[in-house]
C-alpha cells in the first residue's frame, strides 16, 4: 500500500514538472487576469450631496472580470471643454481608523478612532465605486441649479485595468447638488440654500414637524396629535446653527412655548436625557449634559450619526438601520380620574456639518398642559 501511494504522487510531481517544464519550451504566456469588454458603470449620471461623504456602490458592473482592478479617473472636463480636475483636489479628510460602535465613554476615546488623511474630494474605491467626500463643499465645487446646462455638467472618463488589460469607458457625468446640512430639511431650499416656500416665487415658509403624541393644549384640553393644525396647536421644528464657531461641539434642544419663550427642559419630566444623543458633559470626559432652565446641551461629535451603524441613539435602536439619529422628550401628568397621561415629542434627524447646532420645539399657536387636572 505505502509502495503505491508513492508511486502516485511520483507520478503527479512528474506531471507537475513536465507541465511546468513544456510552459517554458513551448513559450506559453503566464495565466493573466480576465477583463471583459462589457465591464461598465450601470451609473453614467451621478447626483452627490456637497458637504457630506457620499458612496454610490453598486454603480460598478465588472461582467466576471477579476479583482484586484484600478479605476482612474481622467479627462475630467465641463460639458464646453473647460477643465473640471478642481473636484480631485486634495483634502485633509477626517476618516476613522477603527470602528465606532456608539458606546465610547468620552469626546477623546471617538476621536482617537480617526484620523486625518489627504484625499481627493472625489476618488474611485477598488469595487469602482465613486464616493464623494464631506470635504467638496459649495465655496469649492459649485452646485447645479434648476437648471442644469449641458455645458456646467462635469464629465469624466475611467480607465479600469489589471494584468489582463485596460480599457476606458468614457462620458460619465457627475452633477453635484447643493449643501443640505441637516435632515429634515423641508424649511430649506435645495436650490439655493435659504428658507423654503411654497412655490419658488412664493413667500409662504415651509417648516419641519416633530411627532408629538398624548399632549394636551393647556388653554383647550385637546389632543395635539397634529403638529401641522392650527386649531389644536401647531408645532414647530427648527434645526439651525446658534453660533458661528465653525469648529463647535455642541448641540441644544430648546422648547418654545407661544409667545416664543424659553420652557424650562424639567417640564419633560419622564425623559432619559443619556439616551438622546451619544453626547458628553461640557469637558467631554464623561456621558453627561449641560441643563439650564432654557435648553439642555450636549458636548458631541459631528456628524450625527457618526456612522451608520445601529445604536441606542439611532431610530429604531439596536434592530435599526443606524441611519438617523432618534431623540424623544416625554413628561406624564394626572389627568381627570387620577389617571396618569404620557406626553412625548419626537423626531429622527441628521447634522453633517460640524458646528454649534440646536434644535427647537417651538408650540406656536397654543402651550402644552404641564399642570395635573
Amino acid at each position: 500500500m505505502q509502495d503505491a501511494t508513492k508511486y502516485k504522487v511520483l507520478i503527479l510531481l512528474t506531471a507537475v514538472i513536465s507541465f511546468t517544464g513544456c510552459r517554458k519550451v513551448f513559450d506559453l504566456p503566464e495565466e493573466v487576469d480576465y477583463l471583459s469588454t462589457k465591464a461598465d458603470y450601470n451609473t453614467k449620471i451621478f447626483t452627490p450631496r456637497l458637504g457630506r461623504t457620499s458612496v454610490t456602490v453598486n454603480a460598478f458592473n465588472p461582467d466576471a472580470s477579476s479583482f484586484p482592478m484600478t479605476f482612474t479617473i481622467q479627462n475630467a472636463r465641463f460639458g464646453d471643454g473647460r477643465d473640471a480636475s478642481d473636484m480631485m483636489a486634495v483634502k485633509p479628510t477626517l476618516i476613522w481608523a477603527s470602528e465606532y460602535t456608539g458606546q465610547e465613554k468620552t469626546l477623546a476615546e471617538i476621536e482617537n478612532k480617526r484620523r486625518i488623511e489627504n484625499r481627493p474630494m472625489v476618488e474611485l474605491r477598488g469595487s469602482g465605486d465613486l464616493i464623494m467626500w464631506y470635504t467638496a463643499t459649495r465655496d469649492l465645487i459649485k452646485p447645479s441649479d434648476s437648471v442644469t446646462y449641458p455645458q456646467d455638467i462635469r464629465y469624466f472618463d475611467v480607465k479600469i485595468s489589471n494584468s489582463g488589460g485596460s480599457r476606458v469607458i468614457k462620458n460619465l457625468q457627475i452633477i453635484p447638488r447643493i449643501d443640505v446640512p441637516y435632515e429634515p430639511s423641508d424649511d430649506y431650499n435645495t436650490i439655493n440654500g435659504k428658507p423654503n416656500t411654497t412655490t419658488p416665487g412664493g413667500k409662504v415658509r415651509v417648516f419641519n414637524y416633530p411627532s408629538i403624541s398624548g399632549i394636551k393644549g393647556a388653554t383647550t384640553n385637546v389632543a395635539m396629535n397634529d403638529p401641522k393644525n392650527p386649531t389644536t396647536g401647531r408645532v414647530y421644528l427648527y434645526i439651525r446653527k446658534f453660533s458661528n464657531d465653525a469648529n463647535g461641539h455642541r448641540l441644544r434642544f430648546k422648547f418654545l412655548n407661544k409667545d416664543s419663550v424659553a420652557m424650562n427642559p424639567l417640564l419633560f419630566n419622564e425623559t432619559k436625557w443619556l439616551e438622546q444623543v451619544h453626547g458628553f458633559n461640557e469637558a467631554g470626559t464623561e456621558l453627561g449634559y449641560k441643563m439650564t432652565t432654557e435648553y439642555v446641551e450636549y458636548n458631541v461629535a459631528y456628524p450625527i450619526p457618526l456612522a451608520r451603524i445601529p445604536t441606542r441613539f439611532t431610530a429604531g435602536g439596536a434592530t435599526g438601520s443606524g441611519d438617523m439619529a432618534h431623540v424623544e422628550f416625554t413628561f406624564s401628568r394626572v389627568g381627570f380620574g387620577g389617571v396618569r397621561e404620557f406626553g412625548k415629542l419626537s423626531k429622527d434627524f441628521k447634522i453633517y456639518e460640524k458646528g454649534d447646532w440646536e434644535i427647537v420645539f417651538h408650540f406656536k399657536d397654543i402651550n402644552p398642559k404641564f399642570d395635573n387636572d
